[in-house]
C-alpha cells in the first residue's frame, strides 16, 4: 500500500524555514516537511514511527542529519553564559528547547540506522565514516 500523497499551499515564510530546516539537517525539504507535521501532531514518537515509511535513500540522509550550526553556536553560547553568569528562566527554557531538539534528532538517526540494518543494509562502513 502507497502512502497518500498531499499538496499544500504554503506561505513562503514557512517554505524557507522547512527549506532552512531541510538543507541543515542534509534532507529533502519533502521529507523535512513530513517530520515536522508528524512531531506538530504526534510528538517525537510520531517522528521515529514514520521513519519506517521512507526509502533507503532518505533512511541514509535521516541517519547523516546533523544538528544546524545555529543550534550548536546558540547551546554553546547558552553553555557559556550559564557558567560565567547564569541564564534567565526564559534562557534555561531556550537551551532546554535546543537539548531536546538536539536529542531528538540524536533519536532519529539512530533510529534511521536500525531500520536500515533491519532492511538488510550492511550500514557499518557508512556510519564509521559519519
Amino acid at each position: 500500500m502507497s502512502n497518500p500523497t498531499l499538496t499544500l499551499t504554503l506561505p513562503s515564510a514557512l517554505y524557507d524555514e522547512l527549506l532552512r530546516r531541510a538543507q541543515g539537517h542534509h534532507r529533502r525539504v519533502e521529507d523535512e516537511a513530513t517530520l515536522a507535521l508528524s512531531a506538530a501532531l504526534e510528538g517525537s514518537i510520531g517522528q521515529v514511527d514514520d521513519l519506517a515509511g521512507l526509502d533507503d535513500e532518505s533512511l541514509w540522509r535521516v541517519s547523516e542529519s546533523q544538528p544546524t550550526t545555529q543550534d550548536g553556536v546558540l547551546l554553546s553560547a547558552l553553555v557559556d553564559k550559564r557558567r560565567r553568569q547564569g541564564l534567565t528562566p526564559g534562557e534555561e527554557g531556550f537551551m532546554a528547547e535546543l537539548i531536546d531538539r538536539h536529542d531528538r534528532g540524536m533519536a532519529l538517526r539512530a533510529e534511521a540506522i536500525a531500520l536500515l540494518h533491519q532492511r538488510g543494509i550492511d550500514v557499518g562502513d557508512r556510519v564509521a565514516r559519519a
